[in-house]
């Protein structure tokens, strides 16, 4: 075998492994995240006709006592939307939309509601059902 054999081996050998995990990276990346499962303790939910902020999700309980877990990620482009205590509103801070508390569009560019988490009654408090 001669020495431009070889190289031309190692080279097609090397593009071959980069191409192939470029490959396998682009597979993993679009295929869906299993959902993330989180426990909240009881003593963590809200009182009726309040609101509490957690990191990925919102826990809205109006004063009629039924629960509703929101998304924090803006259907738009998945910023994370916060709660206007003043306007007793959600509001995305990258493109202004706005949503009611119950995670219903009120306008901007979203066009769509909050995502409703779902969530199970256990024994000592709630299991959420995080999107991936």
């Amino acid at each position: 075998m001669k020495r431009r054999e070889i190289l031309k081996w190692i080279f097609a050998g090397g593009a071959a492994g980069v191409f192939g995990y470029m490959g396998l990276k682009t597979v993993v990346y679009f295929l869906p995240r299993p959902p993330k499962k989180v426990f909240v303790k009881a003593e963590e939910l809200p009182p009726a006709g309040t609101l509490k902020v957690k990191e990925e999700f919102f826990m809205v309980r109006p004063s009629d006592g039924h629960l509703r877990i929101l998304s924090r990620r803006c259907p738009h482009l998945g910023c994370t939307v916060n709660y206007s205590s003043g306007e007793d509103l959600f509001i995305c801070p990258c493109h202004q939309s706005r949503f009611a508390l119950t995670g219903a569009y009120l306008s901007g560019p979203a066009k769509k509601d909050l995502v409703k988490i779902k969530w199970e009654k256990v024994e000592g408090g709630i299991i959420l059902e995080i999107p991936g």
